[in-house]
């Protein structure tokens, strides 16, 4: 059978691509099965070993299938996408702590080092490139949801010296960011986020559990006190396990 001629104004990968994608989604190939090999996927739709290979790419690359060595491709496991509230910014305790409470699951692991600021950071945290800052990776394995990865940064200018130093560690252990930052005088005021999506580090692959070629969501987000960044942060997670899930407040108009 060979792809639909009806469209052979576009590359031939893209046609098959299409054909297996559709095959995919309505279940004709369920996850974990093998698709058939580059050879027979050329025969049946009367195409090239190249076309082939470039439209295995565009599915591994949708996070549809992933390759293993030696074996084939195979149709990925989608869970369906987990619920990711956003809006507990102002809740007691730390927000990755919060998260866990809520979902259950695995809790997150976390490990603190002092580091020096890159160029990067330094205008994220409006400090001088070098300066020391408190560098807290935090995992959360995938269990009842998906996992994530974060790395938060704290310019030690403010922590340094405090009770506050160690977001985990220490008489403030998992206080949190808001929590914190008031013991030592410092009212966060606001949070921002931005989200991108970005294919998966090779880093992130094997935490998060998804391939290379897959699509993440990365989340960098700042806790500001007025117009000073007290703490940054880089949150990953898989794109096609998760939703992430916004509340806004609304101004009430007057009269």
């Amino acid at each position: 059978m060979g792809v639909d001629v009806g469209e052979l104004g576009r590359p031939a990968y893209l046609r098959l691509a299409d054909v297996l994608r559709a095959r995919i989604l309505s279940g004709d190939y369920t996850p974990g099965s093998r698709l058939p090999s580059i050879a027979e996927l050329g025969r049946d739709h009367e195409v090239s070993e190249q076309p082939v290979r470039q439209a295995l790419r565009v599915l591994a690359a949708e996070g549809l299938t992933e390759g293993r060595p030696g074996s084939g491709t195979y149709v990925r496991f989608r869970p369906a996408p987990a619920r990711i509230p956003r809006e507990r910014h102002d809740a007691a305790g730390s927000p990755f702590a919060a998260d866990g409470t809520a979902e259950g699951g695995p809790p997150w692991t976390h490990d603190s080092q002092k580091s020096y600021a890159t160029r990067g950071l330094a205008d994220r945290l409006r400090i001088s490139e070098g300066d020391p800052i408190m560098q807290t990776q935090y995992v959360r394995a995938a269990g009842d949801g998906p996992a994530r990865l974060s790395t938060s940064w704290e310019p030690l200018a403010l922590t340094g010296g405090t009770t506050a130093a160690l977001p985990e560690l220490g008489p403030l252990a998992g206080r949190g960011v808001v929590e914190r930052m008031a013991l030592i005088g410092l009212t966060v005021t606001r949070v921002t986020e931005d989200v991108t999506a970005r294919p998966v580090l090779e880093a992130e692959s094997v935490p998060l559990g998804i391939p290379l070629g897959a699509t993440v969501l990365a989340v960098e987000r700042t806790h500001w006190a007025g117009d000073l960044p007290v703490e940054t942060a880089d949150i990953v997670l898989a794109a096609d396990h998760c939703r992430l899930s916004y509340e806004l407040g609304v101004r009430t108009p007057r009269g």
